[in-house]
């Protein structure tokens, strides 16, 4: 029983430290060390109201020249994410900004992933997601090294993310909260069920 007991804790720490190593491999990565080197641009403009499902928003990104030759030598990806304006994140913890990029809930929506181009411009059309929910939006791009590790960053906002915001309304009209609380009294609904079912067992039980 002794090496049966061993045997599980060494392999249980084993597997700790693997989740912990995993972990450190895909997170790591701060925000705020991240170079802002892209130039990124969107077609809605400051305001502008689009609807999930139905408009299609134009991209475009490349490397800012006024950064020395050789700085994207180790991009090969770019990813484009839609993310959430500071109005659209108050008070919304599930939207919170961490400096931990792994840790981060501000970009949640893909709209792309491109190889990296050494053009001085790379533009693509897209529809937007049917799953967005109502909210104020920017764009940002990473550019991803060989790896796929985020090595440096541009977005169509300022530093702020103040400037040059949309807005999109979600196909039903509702946030995302709505969504969650949804989800809340539907688990608490099955949970309750659960609770009433189980004490009317045992007062069948003790009846007998």
């Amino acid at each position: 029983m002794g090496g049966i007991v061993s045997f599980s804790a060494t392999s249980l720490l084993l597997l700790l430290l693997l989740i912990s190593f995993a972990g450190s491999a895909v997170g790591g990565v701060l925000f705020s060390t991240l170079p802002k080197t892209l130039i990124v641009s969107a077609s809605p403009k400051q305001g502008q109201v689009l609807r999930a499902g139905e408009d299609q928003i134009m991209v475009s990104w490349g490397l800012n020249q006024s950064f020395p030759a050789g700085t994207d030598e180790a991009y090969r990806k770019v990813k484009v994410r839609l993310c959430y304006a500071p109005v659209s994140q108050a008070d919304r913890g599930w939207r919170k900004t961490e400096d931990d990029l792994s840790k981060d809930k501000t970009c949640q929506f893909d709209v792309a992933v491109r190889s990296y181009t050494t053009t001085t411009l790379t533009s693509f059309e897209c529809k937007l997601s049917r799953e967005l929910p109502t909210a104020t939006y920017f764009v940002r791009a990473y550019a991803l090294d060989y790896n796929g590790r985020v090595a440096a960053y541009g977005q169509t906002t300022d530093d702020h993310k103040a400037t040059n915001l949309f807005e999109v309304v979600g196909i039903s009209g509702r946030s995302l909260w709505l969504d969650i609380a949804a989800g809340c009294f539907s688990g608490f609904s099955v949970g309750s069920r659960v609770v009433f079912f189980v004490a009317d067992k045992r007062r069948k039980t003790n009846n007998n």
